[in-house]
């Protein structure tokens, strides 16, 4: 499936507020919540975030400057 065009933003935000929600990228975003949501489906599957747990948020499983570290060496 084609990458959102939005991606790379959406896991700057995630990234620098240390924190991923679907609300977070709706808010900062002004996008709705299918395409919010799907962009955190995205970074859970490339590992960026951990899966879903009720509640409990998400929790971010790698910083800013190793996932620009990891996209330049890529």
């Amino acid at each position: 499936e084609p990458q959102d065009e939005l991606y790379e933003q959406a896991v700057t935000i995630v990234l620098e507020a240390k924190q991923a929600s679907v609300s977070l990228l709706q808010r900062r975003m002004r996008v709705g919540y299918t395409r919010a949501a799907r962009l955190i489906d995205s970074m859970e599957a490339r590992g960026v975030i951990g899966p879903y747990e009720g509640s409990k948020p998400r929790e971010v499983l790698v910083s800013l400057e190793q996932y620009q570290h990891n996209k330049i060496s890529s």
